[in-house]
């Protein structure tokens, strides 16, 4: 039967409900005391009670009567429900427009049964506001089944004889809804309309405006193998057999998929949850389990948990599993709990360890205690880029990268009130550690009340993991660290005409997806350190303890902590505008270039827009952008030769700037420890100082400032601003750099040029790479050992010695290869993935099966997830198209792993072709599975057209998507098409002067014996 069907059937409400006595549970019905009902006046109506009245009195009262009568019919007439001219007379949600924004669509929405559906907007109506959520769920994760029954208690804001209501793919089999006095009002229509992800409910009577009702539904929907709502995960156990649980992740709109809700986040309401699960499972929700019973006759068991705090349906969570635990409780009395697979637990104290300490230093942080009794920290091989976050129960990807020894979950706190919260969660965003660690990062979530606020959610938990980790880890150096991780990948997304504002209003789904990249998530990061850096974190901590304090009990959006920051900057006597600054960085897409010279001690610095695109192309966001024009508040920071550890500052206040330093300065650096969201470009001659200093003396800058000037020469040779020779010479430097940060991004720039190169440009950029870490290569040596940057240096510079074909390096990396493949030899971890990849491209077909059977076999995600990456090596273009095959069969490849796949066979020159050709013959295939997540369809496109550089790929492209649906990807399609024609004008503006200066400065025949 059709969806249409089921859900079009239950208009009388009277289908049989679950056989299950704890499921019908009592309706939470309001009582005549409850606030927003009126209080009979009795003594009007005592028996014996006598009201007299003159004949003339009589009349004009019933005159009256009927022009009231006729006056309401009007009103009614020209208010009805849906219509979308109607005068709205409640109060709007506070950070909210009184109305929603309405899109009429060019035909009248359509109903599955083929009636128009009577709301046009993606947005719901503010007519109701729920209360109080009371769900009971039984899920088979072996048939896969859910049933569910639900209460929903709501008051009305507004008069109004419909509720709208979000719910997708749910078949709904009953509904009823009851006034305050359990006196049922009939529902004449119930409509569903798929593209907006919404329930109708036509009613017999109008709403009043201020009461409470109870709406009742029963519904059952499918567990699917998927990363969307509430969903199934699988694990393998000692033996290698598949086990299952269940899981949700709810966030941005996914939590309509679990159960019928009002599934935007200002529409707050309290949570009570019944899980009905079989014995060897165990159940877990935000809120601790009240009790555990039995059900009669059946081996059945139902978990009852407590009622949760308000929140918005994102942030609901529940897992039902078989999952081992350990425990801690904390110096505050939270208990924190790790969950993870029972062959893995053992592997879980470091972090369990961890999460009690930052739990507890956050609360010191925020001065705000942890609102709720526990913790739950819930461990899961299945995951999307970014983990998903709820309060009580976060879920995190075992383990992402390298090695499977510890995990390190680095917490942050809830921040409590009432309405307004902040709840931490694990981010899967994981690197290889110091001790062979594997860490996943923890995030803090602010409570907001509308998606255009996503950036200081995200933003601030990616700023906040950076100080949660470097205290846990004083050692990992995470301020440097935070400039490749987040500034450098953030600068690299704005510079595109095709980035957004950080701020951005959005309302349909598909559009708050797309918006949770690279801008959200880093850009917010980036200028939220910037902020710091100007008003300092002792301001940062009282302002934020100011805004918790003053929002505990209600909504809050970014205008609200620009206040309490300035209110708190003013009383240090600090005068800056905290909002008007940060309005130059969130409201408009991009960031500034600022353009430098010194000549005689004077100083000019101007602003611009930085882009990094051919030019006379239209910008999409110049609307968004009219009022401020693309100006910002700049921090300009700067040292001198003069005292290189002196820091001063200029604000540039929507203005170039103009100031003088001693006559004397012979360089001066800007951008100090790149704090601030910018790019520098100096003139000529300051480049040429700033070059010398490196080469004489390249200590004189901090890590974090060499790798700033490499980064910003390379991309203003992107942009076409200086020449490639000038990024050439800095480069030169490096054959002396001893430190991660500087080569990380040194290496990414310098490669990427690699990919853009054709023969013999390529091997002679390959050569050239090879003399920068020859001497590195020498003396690093293949012995896991040093500090935490160290390892991590180790492993940039053993990889890339590989890639620019350094025989010595093959030699060993296979020796190792040829050892843990035959004799089972231990790897260390951190070069594991040098070790592994290399032994694949320089292998045999036999070296390749071998990584499968791993990969198919293991019981380890870190594992698994190298194993992927090392098959995609491979030089055989038959195992090529085998492997790209196998991600079109779930059985070989897991649905989370084709992304992966596709990105790393991209990589190798002889997979990006085959891998552009399969993504556009099962386009319909791959589109059907990953539709719903902007992550993995936006990095697929990504993906499979980054490596290309002509006008003829940037023609097919073009071609094949012109007619093609991508859903959320649109925005990383824009971006995909924008980097390939900027590879284009790369490759015409620069593929001349590099090769010239390659000529001149090293040319060497090619190497004989060459393992390509």
């Amino acid at each position: 039967m059709t969806e249409s069907a089921h859900l079009s059937n239950g208009a009388n409400g009277n289908r049989r409900s679950m056989n299950y006595s704890s499921l019908n549970n009592e309706e939470h019905e309001g009582s005549p005391n409850e606030s927003g009902f009126m209080v009979n006046k009795r003594a009007m109506y005592e028996p014996g009670a006598v009201m007299v009245c003159s004949q003339k009195r009589a009349c004009c009262v019933v005159t009256l009567g009927f022009i009231a009568i006729i006056a309401v019919a009007l009103i009614v007439a020209f208010t009805k429900p849906g219509c979308p001219e109607a005068t709205y007379t409640g109060e709007p949600v506070p950070g909210l427009s009184s109305h929603p924004t309405i899109s009429p669509p060019t035909t009248p929405p359509t109903a599955t049964n083929g009636e128009e559906f009577p709301w046009t907007d993606v947005r719901l109506p503010f007519h109701v506001q729920p209360l109080h959520y009371d769900i009971t769920l039984h899920p088979n994760l072996t048939t896969r089944h859910v049933q569910g029954e639900m209460t929903i208690k709501l008051t009305a804001i507004e008069e109004t004889t419909a509720i709208i209501i979000h719910g997708h793919k749910l078949n709904v089999s009953q509904y009823t809804l009851k006034n305050k006095y359990g006196k049922p009002i009939e529902i004449l229509k119930f409509l569903v309309y798929p593209p907006h992800e919404q329930l109708y409910l036509g009613l017999s009577e109008i709403l009043r405006r201020g009461s409470n009702y109870t709406l009742r539904l029963s519904f059952a929907t499918t567990l699917k193998e998927g990363l969307q709502g509430f969903y199934l995960s699988s694990y393998l156990d000692s033996e290698g057999k598949k086990r299952y649980i269940a899981t949700t992740h709810f966030e941005p709109t996914y939590a309509r998929i679990a159960f019928p809700c009002f599934d935007e986040p200002h529409l707050k309401a309290k949570f009570h949850l019944r899980i009905y699960r079989e014995p060897q499972h165990f159940t877990l929700f935000n809120m601790p389990r009240q009790t555990t019973s039995q059900v009669e006759g059946t081996d059945l068991y139902l978990d009852e948990f407590q009622e949760s705090v308000e929140m918005s349906t994102y942030l609901v969570a529940f897992v039902v599993c078989d999952y081992n635990l350990i425990s801690n409780i904390t110096e505050h009395n939270v208990n924190v709990s790790i969950y993870a697979p029972p062959t893995m637990i053992s592997q879980a104290s470091y972090s369990l360890r961890v999460a009690s300490y930052i739990l507890d230093y956050y609360e010191k942080f925020f001065g705000v205690s942890y609102p709720l009794p526990k913790q739950d920290e819930c461990l899961l091989c299945i995951l999307g880029k970014r983990a998903c976050e709820a309060s009580g129960v976060n879920h995190g990807k075992l383990c992402r990268y390298v090695y499977l020894r510890v995990w390190t979950y680095v917490y942050t706190c809830v921040w409590g009130g009432l309405g307004h919260f902040f709840c931490l969660f694990p981010c899967a965003t994981s690197q290889t550690r110091e001790t062979a660690t594997k860490y996943n990062k923890k995030n803090i979530i602010i409570f907001f009340t509308r998606w255009s606020d996503l950036w200081l959610n995200e933003g601030f938990a990616s700023f906040m993991e950076n100080i949660g980790v470097g205290v846990a880890e004083p050692g990992w150096a995470m301020q440097e660290q935070f400039i490749v991780d987040k500034m450098h990948p953030a600068l690299a997304l704005d510079a595109l005409l095709a980035s957004h504002p950080i701020s951005v209003s959005v309302t349909d789904p598909a559009q708050i997806d797309s918006i949770f990249d690279t801008v959200s998530y880093e850009k917010g990061a980036s200028i939220i350190s910037m902020l710091e850096s100007f008003i300092g974190r002792d301001i940062l901590k009282e302002g934020l303890r100011l805004y918790l304090d003053s929002h505990r009990y209600g909504n809050a959006a970014s205008d609200d902590l620009w206040e309490a920051l300035t209110e708190v900057s003013k009383k240090h006597g600090n005068l800056l505008d905290i909002k008007g600054i940060m309005d130059t960085w969130t409201l408009q897409a991009g960031f500034p270039l600022i353009s430098v010279s010194l000549q005689d001690g004077h100083v000019t610095a101007s602003q611009a827009r930085f882009l990094v695109c051919e030019e006379n192309v239209t910008d999409p966001n110049e609307p968004h952008n009219a009022t401020l024009g693309y100006k910002w508040h700049v921090p300009l920071t700067y040292v001198t030769n003069d005292n290189p550890n002196k820091k001063t500052v200029h604000w540039m206040n929507l203005t170039d700037v103009e100031f003088d330093v001693a006559k004397d300065v012979k360089w001066i650096k800007f951008n100090v420890g790149q704090r601030g969201f910018y790019r520098v470009s100096y003139d000529m001659a300051g480049w040429e100082a700033l070059i010398q200093v490196l080469h004489s003396n390249h200590s004189t800058f901090s890590p974090a400032d060499r790798a700033s000037l490499i980064d910003d020469v390379f991309t203003l040779v992107k942009a076409g601003t200086i020449s490639a020779t000038v990024a050439l010479n800095l480069s030169l430097y490096l054959k002396q750099e001893t430190k991660y940060t500087p080569w990380h991004t040194a290496l990414g720039h310098l490669f990427q040029w690699v990919q853009l190169f054709n023969y013999p440009a390529h091997t002679l950029m390959l050569e050239y790479i090879c003399t920068l870490v020859e001497p590195h290569y020498e003396r690093i040596g293949w012995k896991d050992k040093g500090t935490h940057l160290e390892r991590l240096l180790r492993s940039e510079i053993l990889s890339a010695a590989v890639q620019c074909r350094n025989p010595n390096a093959i030699k060993e990396a296979q020796r190792q290869f040829s050892g843990w493949r035959q004799n089972k030899d231990s790897i260390p971890p951190n070069l594991r993935s040098v070790v592994y990849n290399t032994g694949v491209r320089y292998g045999t077909e036999e070296d390749w099966q071998h990584c499968w059977q791993v990969y198919s076999t293991s019981s380890i995600p870190s594992e698994k997830r190298l194993m992927l990456k090392a098959m995609a090596q491979t030089r055989d273009p038959c195992l090529i198209q085998q492997y790209l095959e196998y991600t079109l069969d779930d059985t070989k490849i897991r649905p989370q792993d084709v992304q992966t796949v596709l990105q790393e066979v991209s990589k190798n020159p002889g997979g990006k072709l085959p891998a552009w050709r399969m993504v556009r013959q099962h386009w319909s295939q791959i589109f059907q599975l990953f539709r719903h997540g902007s992550f993995t369809m936006g990095a697929i496109i990504k993906a499979v057209t980054s490596p290309f550089t002509s006008a003829f790929d940037l023609g097919e492209v073009e071609s094949f998507f012109k007619n093609v649906d991508v859903g959320p990807g649109e925005r990383a399609l824009a971006q995909a098409l924008e980097t390939i024609r900027l590879h284009i004008q790369w490759h015409e503006h620069n593929m001349e002067d590099v090769t010239q200066w390659l000529h001149k400065h090293f040319s060497h025949p090619e190497k004989e014996n060459n393992p390509e």
